[in-house]
């Protein structure tokens, strides 16, 4: 294959912000239509695409239009069916995070995705940060030793104030709030760096209870979470501490997460993609000894390029990351979150 067709289903904000910029940036992809609920979203996707066609039934133009490949950018709710009718027009398929609305869903869709042999692309974006990359390879190659703690936030702040309702705040849209919107990208950041979460316990909170309904002077109930805490501990011993937000003041968009094993710690802030700070060996450790260390060039990669690359290469789609089963894994801790956030309980995953 020397290039690939790509087709988009739910084509607003993060697919017209990032897949298809990245995937035209790519060189080898052209799209062949733009698909949304909302005609005018499709008519403005497929105009940035460089797409013929449009519309707002994919499944009609999955079957007019064929392509190699579709991104998902839908509502939450929307993304199982969206996801099966690609797999079942036997294309690959890059979904938005979180997978989907449950554990059942995302089963499915990989069992579904593993039976059709085809790649299979969740973005989970800060797998691509050029520092959380240095961090993997530094952990994978034993610098911090045996890891002993994850601990972590993001926060934003856009969920403070009296802003509109919005599809985001809706448990039947979006499955769940800052979970869902910024937790999943903790757990996976925690599962690339130091593996699966094994047990639990969390606390989930929401602090402005109703929103306004846009052109109307009605409220609306809020019952998602803007707020979630977790402690557990992972597969190899290691504990872990997260705590993902949407209504942290003052901040827009900020991660930082520290690592440590016996041997060493390093700090991830997303504020500095392209740099660690590390605290490496023996003599660094035992004076509490700090310094930076740089990205190297192979850290630096364009997550939907990786989804292009493996398509033109034909990679075993097992080893194309982070695909369906790491969206299916992230769902599984999610889901564990809510039912200890409820019961007040640990939970054994």
């Amino acid at each position: 294959m020397e290039r690939i067709r790509v087709g988009t289903i739910g084509s607003g904000g993060i697919v017209q912000a990032v897949h298809i910029p990245q995937l035209l940036s790519h060189g080898k992809v052209d799209f062949a239509w733009c698909a949304d609920v909302d005609e005018t979203t499709a008519r403005t996707a497929a105009g940035k695409a460089g797409a013929p066609n449009w519309g707002t039934d994919y499944r009609k133009l999955l079957q007019e239009y064929p392509v190699d490949a579709v991104t998902v950018g839908t509502t939450h709710v929307a993304h199982f069916d969206a996801v099966m009718a690609a797999l079942e027009a036997g294309v690959h398929v890059c979904c938005e995070k979180p997978l989907a609305m449950s554990v059942a869903e995302a089963e499915a869709m990989t069992s579904e995705a593993r039976r059709r042999g085809v790649i299979t692309f969740v973005p989970f974006s800060y797998w691509f940060v050029p520092a959380a990359r240095l961090l993997k390879d530094l952990i994978d190659e034993g610098f911090l030793g045996r890891l002993t703690h994850v601990n972590g936030y993001y926060g934003q702040g856009n969920a403070f104030g009296d802003g509109p309702m919005r599809w985001r705040f809706q448990k039947a849209i979006a499955g769940s709030g800052a979970l869902g919107d910024l937790g999943s990208h903790l757990i996976s950041l925690t599962h690339l760096w130091g593996g699966r979460i094994v047990r639990l316990t969390a606390h989930m909170k929401t602090f402005v209870h109703d929103r306004v309904i846009e052109g109307t002077s009605e409220r609306a109930p809020v019952d998602v979470d803007d707020d979630v805490q977790v402690i557990g501990e992972l597969e190899n011993g290691a504990l872990i501490n997260l705590s993902a937000s949407r209504t942290y003041a003052g901040r827009a968009n900020f991660q930082r997460v520290e690592v440590s094993g016996f041997e060493g710690g390093a700090v991830y802030d997303n504020s500095h993609r392209a740099q660690l700070e590390v605290c490496l060996g023996t003599p660094w450790a035992r004076w509490n000894q700090w310094t930076t260390m740089q990205a190297l060039p192979r850290h630096h990669l364009t997550q939907m390029h990786v989804f292009a690359d493996a398509i033109l290469a034909g990679t075993a789609p097992e080893a194309v990351l982070p695909n369906f089963q790491v969206g299916l894994e992230v769902q599984r801790v999610m889901e564990s979150i809510e039912r200890s956030a409820i019961s007040g309980q640990w939970v054994e995953l």
